[in-house]
């Protein structure tokens, strides 16, 4: 075992040197990393995850000025990894933050110093067992300060049910809840966000219930908000017969803003770009931006990544407060009201900003709202009388600058001889609508092109204790414009064989809500040589130094043969002749769809689909990638939980849902098949396994070798949320190369695999 090796990391760059404080943020400029969790202090100045930095950051409250930045990668006390969310103590000068990866709660006690406020003293929170808390909320009850904690990824044994943990004010744990109510009781899986009301009733998103509940026919596909009292009793609301608040798709957090009945409560659902708004007996109150379609009709074809913006290009400009609402640059609901929040997994009120009403029965509420796909912190004015929201401020750069990555998505290694892209392997940048391209032979020891020091290496020069950064290697990523393609996710590549470029297949993620787009959605590239003959990291500027052009698109939007919606992961099977099956994941119809592709006509002719939406074999929920190995066609059935390969007549499942490695899955999203093995990416466990093609083993599938790489260092080789992998044998190292883009620390990692015993 351990045939795996970290070789680099791709798409940091190097920031500023810190600033004095305070300083505009027009000028610092800041770029987020998967930016979660809000807290107000008594100044009204807010505090900010900045997660995929593993630091918080204070802005002042008209987030125009940074005001402290604070931690930074490392275990000690005061450093994070992966802080996601935060809550202030009720009465005192202290921030609560729940440290993920490190597996604990700081709280973070702080003095101001003029503007800036100084950490004076820390304490940590841990329970019992295995802790990763993903949500952390504070209260003073009559009998004291309470801190509840969800704890994300708890479980005893084949109980993958997570918990929420109660500690008072000292760090003491005094209770577990892991289910809501006694008589038919809510269980928690994934519990994230929380909030609690006046009466210090607790709200929970309960964001993996719809993967992981067992029904009678399999998990019920959404996912549930919930509140009960701090000891785990249903607290029903008036308004409703249960105390489950909401069922959506992917919600990640939830806020009550307000107290009493006159309060609402704001869910944001990462999977559809809105955010739904409750009364305070649970009555839904508006959806903001307006959806005027059934969001529960959508839950299954939507899977958290989306398109917010509908596939529109627009400016990403952030406006401070005195500008219009109204722009060229309009926030969501504004001029369209299909304009969608750009990825929404954390909401809180925005205390002390005062917004004109439309209407006195529905109050509009400024509220800050963590958009995981923008990479920002937004405060917007939600108009519940109108379903609409202006932003009117924002935290958080576009990351678009010439060797970064936005968001991530799918990867293909090249080992062409006869093409430019030989020794490369390209990386899909969903919101930036183009590609990277990663030369492996252009390689760093921490510094830019300029000298100046990246990411990795100060986190490596600021935390002596990991060791394990003294090896770090990142290059530079080129950028390669995608004439047609507006959300890059799946790649794949095939060689011309002899002479040219070869061919690369692209699909295009993109939702298209209203009518059908007769453009397709896989999309087919020429790779030709740029003008110059050399590619750009060999001639040191910048672009790739290859020209994609546009020769075919197929798979249009709909359910029919040939059609396709929100395809994911792609594989291409040459079939010889000048012709290939292409196989593409057809997330949304829950199949696998099929074309023969000829390179002498550069057309696609459908071959039919395979499976159909369900959890019987041949069934898929989600279905998210797909590889053709020696035994047949594999698939990432994501949301059940399983692989599935098809021989060419039959479906065979392998694997069910469990932590423990080997074929325990939790929503396996990844598969690449090289040589007799099949490369599995596990999202839950952030792990890269390797199984032998073995017809003798149970499932056909016998595991070999395991990497787990859970954790926010970037610069470490560490993974949080992880896409599409590629295998293949495109750098000098030994072994082969395996390529992982992170779509929210923003990098692509490198490993290679040399075997394993």
């Amino acid at each position: 075992m351990g045939g795996f090796t970290f070789r680099g990391c791709y798409g940091l760059r190097a920031r500023d040197r810190s600033p004095s404080l305070p300083a505009s943020l027009g000028g610092v400029d800041p770029r987020l990393a998967s930016p979660v969790g809000t807290a107000q202090d008594a100044e009204g100045n807010v505090w900010i995850a900045d997660s995929g930095h593993n630091r918080l950051l204070v802005v002042d409250d008209d987030l125009d000025r940074l005001l402290a930045a604070v931690g930074g990668a490392g275990s000690r006390p005061d450093r994070f990894d992966l802080p996601m969310r935060l809550a202030h103590h009720p009465t005192d000068r202290a921030v609560y933050v729940a440290d993920t990866g490190n597996g604990r709660v700081q709280r973070l006690d702080y003095a101001y110093d003029g503007d800036c406020p100084q950490v004076t003293a820390v304490d940590e929170f841990g329970a019992d067992d295995t802790f990763h808390p993903n949500g952390v909320v504070a209260h003073e009850y009559p009998d004291g300060v309470r801190v509840i904690a969800a704890d994300e990824f708890y479980r005893e044994g084949a109980d993958l049910r997570g918990r929420l943990v109660v500690f008072d004010e000292s760090g003491e744990a005094l209770r577990s809840i892991r289910a809501v109510g006694e008589d038919n009781p809510t269980p928690l899986y994934w519990p994230q966000g929380l909030d609690v009301d006046d009466e210090g009733r607790i709200y929970v998103a309960n964001t993996g219930y719809g993967v992981l509940h067992d029904g009678p026919v399999g998990p019920p596909k959404l996912a549930t908000v919930v509140r009960c009292d701090r000891t785990g009793a249903a607290a029903p609301f008036e308004g409703l017969s249960d105390e489950v608040l909401a069922e959506l798709p992917m919600p990640r957090d939830v806020a009550v803003v307000g107290s009493g009945a006159d309060a609402q409560i704001f869910v944001p659902d990462a999977a559809t770009g809105r955010v739904h708004v409750y009364t305070s007996v649970g009555i839904a109150d508006g959806v903001v931006p307006e959806d005027g379609e059934d969001i529960r009709a959508n839950a299954a074809i939507e899977d958290g990544i989306g398109v917010p913006h509908d596939g529109r290009r627009r400016g990403d400009g952030t406006r401070r407060r005195d500008d219009a609402i109204s722009g060229d640059d309009p926030g969501p609901g504004e001029g369209d009201a299909q304009q969608r929040f750009r990825g929404p997994v954390a909401i809180d009120g925005f205390e002390g900003v005062s917004v004109p009403d439309s209407d006195a029965d529905d109050p509009t509420l400024p509220v800050l709202t963590a958009e995981a796909l923008a990479g920002r912190i937004g405060a917007y004015a939600v108009d519940i009388h109108t379903e609409s929201a202006g932003r009117f401020g924002s935290v958080g750069a576009p990351r678009n600058r010439p060797g970064e990555f936005a968001v991530p998505t799918g990867s293909v290694v090249v080992a062409d001889p006869d093409s430019p892209l030989d020794g490369c392997a390209l990386v899909g940048d969903g919101a930036n609508g183009r590609l990277g391209c990663i030369d492996f032979g252009a390689v760093t020891d921490g510094t830019d092109d300029s000298g100046a020091v990246t990411d990795g290496g100060r986190a490596a020069d600021a935390e002596g204790d990991r060791g394990r950064r003294a090896g770090h290697r990142g290059g530079r990523v080129d950028p390669v414009e995608l004439p047609a393609t507006r959300f890059p996710f799946g790649l794949a590549y095939w060689p011309a064989g002899t002479g040219g470029g070869g061919r690369l297949f692209v699909t295009d993620y993109t939702a298209h809500y209203h009518e059908a787009d007769e453009v397709g959605q896989v999309h087919v590239y020429a790779v030709d040589e740029a003008v110059g003959g050399e590619t750009a990291a060999a001639k040191g500027d910048e672009g790739a130094g290859v020209s994609l052009t546009l020769v075919d698109s197929f798979g249009t939007w709909g359910m029919g043969d040939g059609e396709v919606k929100l395809p994911r992961g792609i594989a291409v099977d040459p079939r010889g002749e000048g012709v290939a099956r292409v196989w593409v994941a057809d997330s949304a119809n829950g199949r696998i769809g099929a074309w023969d592709y000829d390179r002498v006509l550069d057309g696609a002719e459908p071959r039919g689909d395979r499976g159909c939406f369900g959890y019987i074999d041949g069934g898929f929920w989600n279905p998210s990638d797909v590889a053709v190995g020696d035994r047949g066609v594999y698939v990432a059935d994501e949301n059940n939980n399983r692989l599935q390969r098809f021989d060419g007549d039959e479906w065979h499942p392998v694997g069910e849902p469990g932590y423990g490695g080997g074929r325990e899955f939790l929503l396996p999203i990844s598969v690449a098949a090289r040589e007799g093995r099949l490369f599995v990416l596990d999202l839950v466990s952030r792990s890269v396994r390797v199984f032998a093609e073995d017809g003798d083993a149970e499932g056909g599938l016998r595991p070999v070798d395991e990497h787990r790489a859970f954790g926010g260092e970037a610069a470490a080789g560490e993974l949080w949320l992880p896409y599409l992998l590629s295998v293949g044998d495109g750098s000098d190292a030994p072994g082969l190369d395996v390529v992982v883009p992170d779509s929210t620390l923003h990098v692509a990692q490198h490993y290679t695999w040399a075997g394993a015993e």
